[in-house]
């Protein structure tokens, strides 16, 4: 875990792939824990966080907590009213027919299976699901066309990118749940693991109200 902005009120940390969001069983490390570790230090008690974005455990990228319950409170309500901005970037199979558009879905989740899946409007316990995306660049890689895209997220669903855009005949590279993979795939992409990252987020600090906004640039990419 990679922590690059801390105040008394929110965190933003780099939650690192195969680590999970949220407070996991076992032995393994999740995130809760990781920041609760790092807020104890030289303190007292055991220290309070609020998780306000998770990430699929195999996506790496920003993540925000609450350091307070009041904090915590206005973050979520910023990202329920969707007035919280996330970008994430994808290595997709084939290319958008479009240099920029958006998939507009419903999504229905199976909790039992751990799998989202699309489904006609107005089926029941589903939530529609938005986002926006642009190519960035696109090439043929071991004779199949791939292409690096930028997506904000409008909505945020299960599973939603992925799901989405394999539903649209683009499965993300490296998606074994909803994609396909390519042979030697962490040699073409530098990147061994699923080709998706939350690299940007925008959002509104609860006690300032200042606008905070971070970048950071994933750990693949389409090799020249």
């Amino acid at each position: 875990m990679e922590i690059i902005y801390e105040d008394a009120e929110v965190l933003v940390a780099i939650k690192p792939a195969g680590v999970e969001s949220e407070e996991a069983r076992g032995l393994e490390p999740d995130m809760v824990n990781l920041v609760r570790k790092h807020l104890a230090v030289g303190g007292k008690g055991i220290p309070y966080v609020g998780l306000i974005r998770r990430l699929d455990k195999p996506v790496t990228g920003l993540m925000l907590f609450g350091k307070t319950p009041a904090a915590a409170a206005a973050l979520s309500k910023e990202l329920k009213a969707q007035k919280t901005e996330k970008r994430y970037r994808a290595i997709v199979l084939g290319k958008p027919a479009e240099k920029a558009g958006s998939f507009t879905d419903w999504i229905l989740q199976d909790k039992k299976a751990n799998l989202s899946r699309i489904v006609p409007a107005g089926t029941a316990e589903a939530k529609e699901a938005r986002l926006r995306y642009r190519v960035l660049r696109s090439k043929f890689v071991a004779g199949k066309q791939v292409t690096e895209v930028e997506i904000e997220l409008l909505t945020g669903r299960r599973h939603q990118v992925r799901v989405q855009f394999a539903a649209h005949g683009l499965p993300l590279i490296g998606d074994r749940k909803y994609g396909s993979t390519i042979a030697k795939q962490e040699t073409l992409f530098c990147y061994g693991g699923l080709c998706l990252a939350a690299t940007g987020l925008s959002f509104t600090q609860p006690k300032t109200r200042k606008k905070l906004s971070f970048t950071i640039e994933p750990p693949f990419k389409i090799a020249p």
